[in-house]
C-alpha cells in the first residue's frame, strides 16, 4: 500500500491534487512554503499516531488550520482496490471505504525527543511489531474482565462480611442447647401434666424456628428485588433517550433505531414493574408468616404460663430453649447461604487468576516480540547503533496507580507507594492483601508492620483492579558507539539522537514513511555515508515521503518524484511536480538547495582545484 493521491479543498493549499509513485518522493521548496503543513495534513486525514503526547495536540492544530474549515482526501494504492480517505477540518475521525494502515509519520521535532523518553523508545520499536494492535486489543480485553472480576469479588466479599454478623455466636449458642435441653428433660419428668405441655412447647418451638428461617429468607429476597428496581428506575430516572434530529426525517442517522430503543426501554419499565410486583407478593407473604409467627408465639406464652405454675422456673428455661434455637437456625441458614457465597468468591477469584496468567502471556508475546526486533535492528544497524529490550523495567504506571489508591487514607502514599512498587509485584500483592500478610509485606517493603497492615487494609477495601491490571511496561534503550564505548541517547547531543533515530526510522519498509526534514542537527556526512545508505537500501517497492532543503537526499537518494511547493504568503501551491531527470526539477534543486547554478559551478571548480 502507498499513498496515490492527495487533493485538499480549501485552506491554505486549497487545490493542491498531487500523484505520488512508490519509492522516495523529496518535498522541497522555501520555509513558509507549506512542506510541514502538508505532512500534518497527510498525517490528520489518515489518523496516524504521533510518537510523542506533546506532539499530538499540536499536529491535530496544525492540520486544521491548515486546512481552514476545508478538507483532505488521500487515495491509497492497495493494489485490489484503492482505499479513499476523507476528513474535513471538523471531523472527530477519518472517513473511508475501507480498513487501511496509516502510515509512520515523524515531525523534525519527534525525531529529536522520541529517544528521550521512555514511552518514545517504546514506541519506537512497536513500530516495527506487526501484531502489536492485536495484542493491544487482547490487553485491553484481558484488562476489563479482569476489573469486572474484582468488582463481582468485592460484592460477594462486601455481602460475606454484612452476612456474616453473629456467625461467631454459633458455638456458644450450640453449647447453651445442650444445658437447656437437659434442664428441659428434667422438667418434663416432674409430671404427665408438664411433660404434655412441654411436648407441646417442643412442637411450637421447632415450628416458631422454621417460621424464623423462612422469614428471614423472604426478607433477604424482598431486598434483593427492591435492589433491582431501585437501579433499574435510577437508570430510567438517567436517560434522556436519544438526541433529537431536526433535519429531515429520512436523513435521521439514528431514525431506524429509534423504535427498538423505545422498545428496550419498555422492557426495563415492565422488568422494573415486574420486580416490584414480585416485591409486594413477597411482602404479603411476609406478613401472613408473621401472622402465624404471631399466633404460635401467643400459644407459647400460654403454654409456659401453665408450665410454670407446675414447675418454677420451667417457663423461663423452655422460652430460653425456644429463642436459642431460632436463633441457631436463623445463623445456620445464613452460615449455608455464606458458604454458597464463599464457593462462589473462591469460583471468581480463580477465574481472575486465569485471565491474569493470560494477561501475563500476552504481555510476555509482546515482549518477545520486542526482543526480536532489536535483534533484527542491531543485526541492521550494529555495532554502531545498539538496541536492547528489558522486561518490565517501567513501573510508572504501577506507583501511580498505587498513589492514586492511597490517596485520602491517611497514609503517606508516595513512599508507600514506591516501597511497594520496588518491592512486590502486582500478583504478589494481590495475595498479600487477600490474607492480610502484613508480615510478608513489611518484610519484603522494610515498613514497619502496623504500616503494613494499614496498606493492606486500604487496599483490601478500595479493591486492587486498578493496580493488578496496570501497565508495566518493558523498556527499551538505545546507545550509540562513540569511540571506543557505547553512550545512552540520553546523554548525546541532538544531532547524536537524530543519528540513531533516524537509520532505526529508515528500516520501515513495509509501510508507508513520511518524514519531515531529516537533515536538520545532523551533517552531510552522515547524510550520504548513512541516511542515504539506508534510503537507498529500502525495498522499491515502498514509499518514503521527505520533506528536505538538503540536496543530497533527493539527488543521492534517487527520488522518484521531486515536489516544489511554493507560496505568495497567503497560499501555498505546487510549482513542480517531476521525476528527478526532469529539467524542472533539476532547476529547482539547484535553485532552492545549491543556491543557483552559478554557485554550484564556483563550488565545483573550487573542488576541482583543491582536490587531488
Amino acid at each position: 500500500m502507498h499513498i496515490n493521491r492527495i487533493q485538499i479543498e480549501e485552506g491554505f493549499l486549497s487545490g493542491l491534487d498531487l500523484r505520488l509513485p512508490p519509492g522516495l518522493v523529496a518535498v522541497i521548496g522555501a520555509r513558509g512554503t507549506g512542506k510541514t503543513s502538508l505532512i500534518e495534513a497527510i498525517r490528520f486525514c489518515l489518523g496516524a499516531r504521533n510518537h510523542t503526547s506533546e506532539a499530538g495536540a499540536e499536529s491535530i492544530e496544525h492540520a486544521k488550520h491548515t486546512l481552514d474549515g476545508g478538507e483532505i482526501t488521500v487515495t491509497l494504492d492497495d493494489i485490489i482496490e484503492d482505499v479513499v480517505v476523507s476528513r474535513a477540518a471538523d471531523d472527530p475521525e477519518p472517513r473511508a471505504t475501507q480498513t487501511f494502515q496509516p502510515p509512520i509519520i515523524f515531525s523534525q521535532k519527534e525525531i529529536e525527543t522520541i529517544g528521550l523518553s521512555e514511552a518514545g523508545r517504546l514506541s519506537l520499536l512497536d513500530g516495527f511489531v506487526k501484531d502489536r494492535s492485536k495484542l493491544r486489543a487482547q490487553e485491553a480485553e484481558l484488562a476489563n474482565s479482569i476489573k469486572s472480576l474484582y468488582r463481582e469479588i468485592a460484592n460477594l466479599e462486601g455481602e460475606i462480611a454484612r452476612t456474616s454478623t453473629g456467625l461467631e455466636e454459633l458455638p456458644s449458642l450450640r453449647a447453651q442447647i445442650v444445658t437447656l435441653e437437659a434442664r428441659a428433660a428434667e422438667v418434663s419428668t416432674t409430671s404427665a401434666a408438664t411433660a404434655e405441655k412441654s411436648q407441646r412447647l417442643e412442637t411450637l418451638s421447632t415450628d416458631l424456628t422454621r417460621i424464623a428461617v423462612r422469614s428471614d429468607a423472604l426478607e433477604r429476597f424482598k431486598q434483593q428485588l427492591n435492589d433491582w428496581s431501585a437501579a433499574l428506575d435510577d437508570y430510567l430516572d438517567e436517560d434522556f433517550g436519544p438526541e433529537p434530529w431536526e433535519g429531515e426525517g429520512t436523513t435521521d442517522p439514528i431514525g431506524a433505531f429509534r423504535t427498538g430503543y423505545d422498545a428496550a426501554l419498555a422492557d426495563v419499565r415492565s422488568a422494573s414493574a415486574k420486580f416490584k410486583a414480585l416485591s409486594q407478593r413477597v411482602e404479603a407473604e411476609c406478613a401472613v408468616v408473621a401472622s402465624g409467627r404471631q399466633a404460635l408465639e401467643t400459644e407459647a406464652r400460654a403454654l409456659r404460663g401453665e408450665v410454670d405454675k407446675l414447675v418454677e422456673g420451667a417457663g423461663a428455661i423452655t422460652r430460653q430453649l425456644s429463642t436459642t434455637r431460632a436463633k441457631i437456625a436463623q445463623l445456620e441458614a445464613v452460615e449455608k447461604v455464606i458458604a454458597d457465597r464463599r464457593a462462589r468468591l473462591a469460583t471468581q477469584r480463580r477465574r481472575r487468576d486465569d485471565l491474569l496468567n493470560d494477561l501475563e502471556a500476552v504481555r510476555d508475546r509482546r515482549f518477545r516480540a520486542r526482543v526480536a526486533v532489536a535483534e533484527k535492528l542491531n543485526n541492521a544497524l550494529g555495532p554502531r547503533i545498539g538496541v536492547t529490550v528489558e522486561k518490565f523495567g517501567q513501573y510508572g504506571e504501577y506507583t501511580r496507580a498505587l498513589t492514586e489508591a492511597f490517596r485520602g487514607s491517611g497514609l503517606k502514599y508516595n513512599d508507600l507507594a514506591t516501597a511497594i512498587t520496588e518491592a512486590v509485584s502486582p500478583r504478589e500483592l494481590v495475595r498479600f492483601v487477600e490474607d492480610q500478610a502484613f508480615a510478608e509485606l513489611a518484610q519484603a517493603t522494610g515498613l514497619p508492620r502496623d504500616r503494613a497492615a494499614r496498606a493492606l487494609g486500604v487496599l483490601q477495601e478500595i479493591g486492587l483492579g486498578d493496580i493488578v491490571t496496570c501497565a508495566i511496561e518493558d523498556n527499551c534503550r538505545l546507545r550509540l558507539l562513540d569511540g571506543a564505548e557505547y553512550k545512552d541517547i540520553a546523554t548525546l547531543s541532538a544531532g547524536q539522537r537524530c543519528t540513531v533515530i533516524l537509520p532505526i526510522v529508515l528500516q520501515h519498509d513495509e509501510r508507508v514513511l513520511i518524514i519531515d526534514q531529516p537533515e536538520d542537527h545532523i551533517d552531510n556526512a552522515f547524510i550520504t555515508d548513512s541516511l542515504i545508505k539506508a534510503m537507498r537500501a529500502r525495498s522499491p517497492h515502498s514509499q518514503l515521503i521527505v520533506s528536505t532543503h538538503n540536496a543530497n537526499i533527493p539527488v543521492l537518494g534517487d527520488a522518484k518524484l521531486v515536489v516544489q511547493l511554493t507560496s505568495d504568503g497567503r497560499n501555498g501551491s505546487v510549482e513542480v511536480c517531476k521525476p528527478l531527470d526532469d529539467e524542472a526539477a533539476v532547476e529547482a534543486i539547484t535553485s532552492l538547495m545549491e543556491g543557483g547554478i552559478d554557485a554550484f559551478r564556483e563550488r565545483a571548480k573550487f573542488y576541482d582545484n583543491h582536490l587531488l
